[in-house]
């Protein structure tokens, strides 16, 4: 049985670790992914420096998957009822499980994966492997703590809520 005392100091240490420079750790390794995989695309399609400077239909959808993701964080946030300003993984008041969290148990690292696979666009190789870095990063290095805490909070709330719905959208 886990105690009071050790669930706190689990919450405080997930979050210290999730933290980096006053943001969100997963703010950090989802906007590198994206960098990276952005690097990559204009590396192996250097065509499309020109195609991003003309403002192309490439372009567009590049800049469309960025402000979908947005729109999904909004939406996704207001099932929480969190702030968008709030961006440390804080103490967990409520099991959300409807909506997106009834697709997906991270609904907004999901919703991250829009703007990096949109770099197919130029160069799915980019895509993939960014995308492919990007949820082993957060599996290793965010998921895992946050799933600590929640199964710390829930017990067997968040144990039936897991065999119910995948971590992404497929596993």
């Amino acid at each position: 049985m886990i105690t009071a005392a050790a669930r706190s100091d689990r919450r405080a240490s997930c979050t210290e670790i999730t933290r980096l420079g006053g943001v969100d750790l997963s703010s950090w390794l989802s906007w590198a992914c994206y960098g990276l995989g952005f690097g990559l695309m204009v590396h192996l399609a250097p065509e499309a420096i020109d195609d991003l400077q003309s403002g192309d239909l490439g372009t567009m959808a590049l800049i469309a998957a960025v402000i979908v993701f947005f729109g999904l964080v909004l939406a996704i946030q207001q099932q929480m009822s969190v702030a968008l300003s709030n961006t440390a993984f804080g103490e967990p008041r409520k099991l959300t499980t409807i909506g997106f969290f009834a697709l997906s148990r991270n609904p907004m690292y999901v919703a991250f994966l829009i703007p990096i696979l949109s770099l197919a666009v130029y160069s799915p190789f980019a895509a993939i492997a960014a995308a492919t870095l990007y949820v082993v990063a957060m599996n290793t290095l965010i998921i895992s703590g946050e799933e600590e805490v929640l199964k710390a909070s829930f017990g067997a709330q968040y144990h039936r809520y897991c065999l119910a719905t995948p971590r992404w959208l497929v596993w």
